[in-house]
């Protein structure tokens, strides 16, 4: 039997009643709640678009420290993942419009702090706020579609959250060009007047919505037993509802598994900037406590904690399981790629502003296109699991083909570049397939969870594969140089290591020695990058085929089998999925064959 929801799920399965009863007026809400949140995810693209590449690139040369453009993705990367299930359990302990309110002081004050930070530290500790509104407004997203759509449509309207994308890429390429590199701090300080402004309609229709539905004593398909008192006042004990939550939310482990990232990870960035490099005993003791903690979480998970992060039903879930294979070593190949990638194409290539935030948004563009497509094959189909195959050796192919033939430099012709661009727009296959898949394995008061819990692990495989990029940037970059431009001062050399506004205005010509020097540099470390990412790509394509291949019908989920509104939803005959379990042992090739015909045949 299905576990008791917690008060925020029972809200949002009133709110669906409201809505089915409401009429005309439903409706218009609806809309209104549609409407201003896609407004506010397409201000939370153009931040997405800009801030991470152009915005920060700019921000850390302004410092004279780009080589840190690694360290504050990583950070903020970790502060990401961290926050999911925090951010997650608010929302099902308070509310959807509660949350909303909250990770919107900490993307405010994020980019305060940022557009008026005058040193490199200052700017770190704003992004590092941003992020936790940035988690939040994209997790937020994907729990209340979850809320509100069948699973044959869940992909669908999952993936028109990144619709935005596909607008926001060319004006981000006017802001780039208009802003120019020096102005940054501007650019910051639109975000956080704009989102607040689009986000408060949605805000105000969730509330008005929730408090419809308990003036009206719904009863939710699987409520509270504290939501059912209907009009009993409710005597809350605040410091026994804090430690409650605190529990709920796992927060001694998550503090564990935040620290000991950051322990790890960190040290890739700045080991190089460190005096004595991998030698310094600070360096050394990072890591070594990293993996300390690292095992602590690990064994307070194991035998300590009353509600690990990952139940015993999780883990035996073999959908999720699966799911978080492939998005983690899927976003850790991204993060490898991208730390670095827009920096490459600033100095290899003579392009403006706008044409080169443009050319960074082909994949963007198409991730954001193909994503809806896949969400209608979904639906025609009821499947997912072939595409998700797809989409991977697609985006592996992609990594492919930015290595140069018989060398390991990644290539500086612009038709590769961009048939890479292209190819890895074929990864929204398994992303969407991925999320949908591991959302229907699940019953509604679990939803939330496996949301956060799989954006957490992607998260940090995001930060994982920043720090691998750095590692190898850092290490190798300067060095590369020398090698290749042996005859310039060392003063030169680290002056363009550390800014690449700096190598563009000093050396525009792409003919000047310098500057070719420094191209056949970038050209040579993005190489091995590339080729890191190649690998790391590989992994997915091979979990999928773990992936169950669940029917996608008008069900809110596989397990309860039930519609939106609460009622029972008949699966077509032909298409349940029978398991015969014979006893008879296999060797693990017959078991991969077997699982292969009945998941995709």
């Amino acid at each position: 039997m299905a576990e008791e929801a917690p008060a925020g799920v029972s809200k949002v399965e009133a709110f669906n009643k409201v809505l089915y009863h409401s009429g005309a007026k439903g409706k218009i809400l609806l809309w209104l709640l549609a409407v201003s949140i896609g407004l506010t995810m397409f201000v939370y693209a153009m931040d997405q678009g800009i801030t991470t590449t152009f915005f920060t690139a700019m921000a850390t040369s302004t410092f004279g420290n780009h080589a840190g453009l690694a360290a504050v993705s990583v950070a903020s990367q970790i502060i990401r993942a961290i926050s999911k299930p925090f951010i997650g359990k608010l929302a099902d302990l308070s509310s959807r419009p509660t949350t909303y309110v909250v990770v919107l002081v900490f993307y405010v004050i994020g980019f305060v702090v940022a557009a008026s930070s005058h040193t490199f530290a200052a700017y770190a500790i704003g992004i590092s706020f941003t992020a936790i509104g940035k988690s939040g407004l994209d997790l937020l997203g994907d729990i209340i579609v979850g809320d509100l759509t069948p699973l044959e449509w869940r992909g669908f309207f999952g993936s028109l959250l990144s619709i935005p994308f596909v607008i926001t890429v060319p004006v981000n390429g006017f802001i780039a060009d208009g802003l120019g590199d020096d102005h940054w701090r501007w650019g910051l300080g639109m975000f956080c007047i704009m989102v607040p402004v689009l986000l408060a309609p949605a805000i105000w229709t969730l509330y008005t919505m929730q408090h419809r539905g308990q003036k009206l004593g719904m009863v939710t398909m699987a409520s509270s037993k504290k939501e059912r008192k209907e009009g009993a006042p409710i005597a809350i004990n605040w410091k026994r509802a804090v430690i409650d939550a605190l529990i709920e939310i796992d927060f001694f482990a998550l503090i564990l598994l935040g620290f000991a990232f950051a322990l790890i990870l960190l040290p890739f960035t700045l080991a190089k900037s460190a005096a004595g490099g991998w030698s310094n005993p600070s360096m050394i003791a990072m890591l070594v406590v990293g993996f300390v903690i690292l095992g602590a979480f690990v064994l307070f998970e194991m035998y300590v904690s009353p509600k690990p992060l990952m139940s015993h039903r999780i883990l035996r879930n073999r959908a999720f399981i699966a799911a978080v294979v492939i998005d983690v070593f899927a976003q850790c190949s991204s993060a490898v790629r991208n730390t670095y990638f827009f920096s490459y194409v600033y100095a290899v290539k003579p392009w403006s502003n706008y044409v080169l935030i443009i050319f960074l948004g082909i994949t963007t563009i198409g991730l954001s296109l193909v994503g809806p497509i896949a969400g209608i094959v979904q639906r025609i189909t009821h499947r997912y699991k072939t595409m998700m195959i797809i989409g991977g050796v697609g985006k592996f192919i992609g990594y492919g083909v930015l290595i140069e033939p018989g060398s390991n430099a990644m290539s500086t012709g612009t038709g590769r570049l961009l048939a890479a661009q292209l190819l890895l727009c074929l990864a929204s296959f398994s992303v969407v397939g991925a999320r949908v898949g591991s959302q229907a394995s699940v019953p509604h008061e679990d939803l939330s969870t496996v949301i956060y819990l799989l954006s957490l692990w992607s998260t940090l495989g995001s930060s994982v594969g920043g720090a691998i990029a750095s590692a190898i940037w850092t290490n190798t970059m300067l060095d590369q140089m020398r090698k290749e431009l042996p005859d310039v001062p060392e003063a030169t050399l680290k002056t363009v290591y550390g800014s690449i506004a700096k190598l563009r205005s000093r050396y525009p010509s792409l003919d000047d020695p310098i500057r070719q020097g420094v191209i056949r540099a970038y050209s040579q470390v993005n190489g091995w990058i590339a080729i890191t990412a190649c690998v790391l790509a590989a992994i997915p394509i091979i979990a999928t085929f773990w992936m169950p291949d669940y029917y996608l019908g008008k069900q809110h989920n596989t397990i309860t089998q039930t519609g939106l509104d609460g009622s029972r939803v008949e699966v077509p005959e032909n298409e349940r999925r029978v398991v015969e379990e014979t006893g008879e042992k296999k060797s693990w090739l017959i078991k991969l064959r077997d699982m292969y015909r009945r998941d995709v045949l």
